[in-house]
């Protein structure tokens, strides 16, 4: 793991995730909900700089949190809460990076299946009301932060091709490893398999319709709005 590299970019690959589009011609809220990079190493001058969440989601491994250190604490401060998702923690290894062994194109399912009960109280936090503004992240912000966007903006009813659209945004961060679209095809597959999001996040991630509603309801609004 180039910690090295990791450092230089904290904060990087950030974006609100609102503005877009959903299928019942709603729109995704602005100033809710982000994703981004690490939160250890922020420039000075960065949008980060000027949101005031309620709550930050951590999805790095313990051993990244230690080794690139924990958000940097004007992240928070003023009560802001701060949740430790540690997605990934069986891999990131003192001796080393141990990726469980999967079939090629596969990579990102893996780590969606491998951490259904991390992804869960993902989405359970989400759920909750009075949680937003809030933001996710891992270490680059583009693997498990790319895996919990689509899957949310699948759920908030957001077509495909604008998913892979924000999923490869974080090529512009990472031009020399690049994303590509079929990547998320094994995740699309697996929801169609439990016959569409409302069955997929059920049968695999045990969120009801409850959470489904009330995710929608802080996260979506009328496109007139």
């Amino acid at each position: 793991m180039d910690f090295d590299l990791l450092r230089r970019i904290g904060g990087r690959n950030f974006r609100d995730m609102g503005g877009h589009p959903v299928s019942d011609g709603r729109r995704v809220r602005s100033g809710k909900i982000y994703r981004s990079a690490h939160l250890a190493t922020v420039p000075d001058e960065h949008p980060l700089r000027e949101l005031t969440l309620r709550t930050l989601i951590t999805l790095q491994s313990r051993l990244e949190v230690r080794h690139l250190g924990p958000p940097k604490p004007e992240f928070l401060a003023s009560g802001v809460r701060w949740e430790h998702l540690p997605i990934g923690d069986p891999w990131f290894r003192e001796d080393g990076f141990h990726k469980i062994e999967t079939e090629p194109g596969h990579e990102h399912l893996v780590i969606l299946t491998e951490f259904l009960t991390d992804w869960q109280s993902f989405f359970k936090i989400l759920a909750e009301r009075e949680v937003y503004p809030l933001l996710f992240h891992c270490s680059a912000g583009r693997d498990r932060t790319g895996v919990g966007a689509a899957i949310l903006l699948e759920m908030l009813g957001v077509s495909r091709e604008r998913i892979l659209e924000d999923f490869l945004v974080s090529n512009i961060t990472f031009p020399q490893i690049p994303l590509k679209g079929t990547q998320l095809e094994p995740i699309f597959a697996l929801i169609d398999e439990h016959g569409g999001i409302e069955g997929f996040m059920r049968d695999i991630l045990m969120i009801g319709p409850a959470d489904i509603r009330s995710i929608r309801e802080d996260l979506l609004e009328d496109a007139n709005d």
